[in-house]
């Protein structure tokens, strides 16, 4: 199982150092390139987008693997993808609508201008490419082949990088380094179903089952619900910002959480690796589930704590990387960083949960953490700005992390049992 999980993450890693050094690139060219108020501006497009990312995602890819048995089912994953189409363009519709909707005040420089609205519309479209690549990682974890989902990923990724350098050359404005990432998007789809349609020789073509998707949706409705509340809590700030502050702000904090976003990529990683081999041991051999448990949780911990000196140091490179106009970005970021350890845990309680199958639990969970940051940052950010904004985010998840951990520890049933999934989703 060791060497399972280490070549799954690694990986990753592999793949996540080569997809973050593209993406701090990115962010380098795209800060540099627009200021901090304009990267203000591409930070409010794609953090309102992000939120229609998490629901077209919906847990769907956890329900998919404890639904499969061996090797992952032609006719589950044609149907995922299927589901996660309709879905995904709805979304897309819809957040296409919102985007006209959304407030401005051209005096104060708050809230979303014509041009981020445009963007957002554009952007949009990578509502559909993140969720259809999202159904292909489903495949590719339940296969443990994390290799090759990092493959798709590093493709998409340089041609980002690519078209965000012609970009920045042609001195273009903020709408084309939108698009560049809707074209990445296109990438990450077309090269993961390659893989999987030559490799495997699975069809990964769209099907529209009543019966999967009823199956999908009835396991992964409390999942998807506790994303939606993770999301909330998680990303809420930056709209708070957005409308209390101006694009000068929203370009500092939203820099300082890319680098931290960045990092955040790692605990996932691990705990997606582990979950589909902790699933099967939770089955078979629950002594040996709880040392692996006891194992990771430590590991996780003391991997968070080095990451979390290591941002401290990238916090140093800021000014010199992006000037001196984001040399506030430096505070947010050392904030955040100290959040590492519970983000880390948290993501590993999470599967644990999904396993003991008290995934309705996670609603709870999150719905509590969604109200505290809530209003905690319609509190405070309004007087403090980004700093509040950073300091929150780092004491929601420590309740997160608290509240998952009476989730698992606690006997009495503050939730009500899961429905009971069915054993597979073919018609």
């Amino acid at each position: 199982m060791f060497k399972k999980v280490i070549y799954n993450t690694a990986s990753q890693v592999v793949g996540k150092l080569i997809t973050a050094t593209s993406s701090l690139l990115i962010t380098i060219i795209v800060g540099r390139s627009l200021g901090p108020a304009g990267y203000g501006d591409f930070t409010k497009i794609f953090t309102f987008v992000g939120y229609f990312y998490t629901i077209a995602d919906f847990g769907f890819n956890a329900i998919y693997i404890k639904l499969t048995t061996g090797e992952p089912q032609s006719t589950l994953i044609r149907a995922l993808v299927g589901l996660r189409l309709i879905v995904s363009v709805f979304l897309a519709s819809v957040a296409i609508s919102m985007s006209f909707l959304l407030p401005y005040n051209a005096n104060l420089g708050t809230g979303f201008s014509p041009l981020v609205k445009i963007g957002i519309v554009i952007a949009s479209t990578t509502i559909v490419t993140q969720a259809l690549f999202t159904s292909a990682n489903a495949f590719f974890q339940k296969s443990l082949r994390y290799d090759l989902s990092a493959i798709a990923s590093v493709a998409g990724t340089l041609i980002i990088l690519v078209l965000t350098v012609v970009a920045a050359l042609l001195k273009s404005s903020l709408l084309i380094y939108a698009l560049a990432y809707v074209l990445g998007g296109v990438t990450f789809v077309i090269v993961a179903y390659f893989i999987i349609t030559n490799i495997y020789k699975v069809s990964i073509l769209p099907e529209f089952s009543k019966v999967s998707s009823k199956n999908l949706i009835s396991g992964a409705w409390p999942i998807g619900i506790a994303l939606f509340f993770n999301l909330v809590y998680f990303r809420i700030d930056i709209l708070i910002l957005s409308y209390s502050s101006s694009s000068f702000q929203v370009g500092l904090y939203g820099l300082a959480y890319q680098f931290f976003e960045a990092a955040l990529a790692i605990p996932i990683f691990f705990s997606n690796a582990l979950y589909p081999l902790l699933a099967n041991l939770f089955k078979s051999n629950k002594n040996e589930y709880n040392k692996q448990i006891k194992f990771w949780s430590l590991a996780l911990l003391l991997f968070s704590i080095a990451l979390t000196a290591c941002l401290f140091v990238a916090a140093f490179l800021i000014p010199a990387l992006l000037g001196s106009g984001f040399a506030a970005s430096q505070t947010a970021l050392r904030i955040l960083a100290l959040g590492m350890p519970f983000f880390f845990v948290s993501a590993l309680f999470w599967h644990m949960l999904i396993i003991h199958d008290k995934q309705k639990t996670l609603i709870t969970v999150y719905a509590i953490g969604a109200v505290f940051n809530v209003l905690a940052n319609l509190v405070f950010i309004p007087k403090y700005g980004f700093l509040a904004a950073s300091t929150i985010t780092v004491v929601s998840e420590a309740l997160i992390t608290a509240l998952l951990i009476i989730a698992l520890k606690s006997p009495f049933k503050w939730y009500r049992k899961s429905v009971p999934v069915a054993p597979n989703g073919s018609q």
